[in-house]
């Protein structure tokens, strides 16, 4: 992510400072709906860490178009969100559900990939005939919708706009933020994509890469467990 022009000088955070962000402010949201909850119930504690949490959501998408650009294997790429995801369904599932099973509810790497596939359908076609890239995007966001992964078609519909408008950064906000106007406090996530520099920044090596990936379904599990220890649910 360093071929791009000299950034000015306030966008200070490279592509590792938008991770730690989205990290950390997933997990508050995460412990907000697993721990919190049982304890204060749908009180302001709860909803402090949900609001914070919504956050982290835009912030992956953006790195995910991000990354779409600059990976050496867009395939490697959409194959390690899959297995991911996959690996990441129980730990999900009992976070989430307090349960092995929740078919009514896949975790956000399968939003990931569904976006990852549409933009890649869209690039392939754009060399075409740049009408027909509503067929791969409507294509992802349908996948979305019937697999009921994590915010579903809106979430792919959020990454095909960041994809559009990459490098038009007023409509990229607008357009992202009538996407996400049902949680509307996930506009403050413009704030830090705003500041981003292009740069890979500390996390550039592949050990602290998959450590991203790993991240989450290892605190969905301490999140399910903090949840049963202290509340034996």
């Amino acid at each position: 992510m360093d071929n791009k022009s000299i950034a000015p000088s306030w966008q200070i955070f490279s592509s590792s400072t938008l991770k730690m962000i989205a990290v950390i402010t997933m997990f508050i949201d995460h412990f907000g709906y697993t721990v919190v909850y049982w304890s204060d119930g749908q009180g302001q504690y709860y909803q402090l860490c949900r609001d914070i949490g919504r956050i982290a959501f835009p912030i992956y998408c953006f790195l995910l178009v991000e990354g779409f650009f600059y990976t050496r294997s867009r395939l490697r790429y959409t194959v390690n969100l899959l297995i991911f995801g996959i690996l990441s369904e129980i730990p999900f599932n009992l976070a989430l559900g307090a349960a092995v099973r929740l078919p009514g509810y896949q975790n956000v790497f399968f939003t990931l990939s569904c976006g990852l596939l549409a933009i890649w359908g869209m690039e392939k076609i754009r060399e075409k005939h740049i009408l027909l890239m509503v067929l791969p995007a409507a294509a992802g966001m349908a996948a979305a919708y019937l697999l009921h992964t994590d915010y579903d078609f809106k979430g792919v519909l959020l990454i095909v706009i960041l994809y559009l408008f990459r490098e038009q950064p007023v409509p990229r906000f607008f357009c992202g933020a009538l996407c996400l106007y049902w949680e509307w406090k996930a506009i403050f996530a413009w704030i830090p994509i705003t500041l981003y520099n292009g740069k890979r920044g500390w996390m550039s090596g592949p050990v602290l890469k998959y450590l991203f990936y790993v991240f989450y379904p290892a605190h969905l599990l301490l999140l399910a467990y903090l949840r049963y220890h202290f509340f034996r649910i």
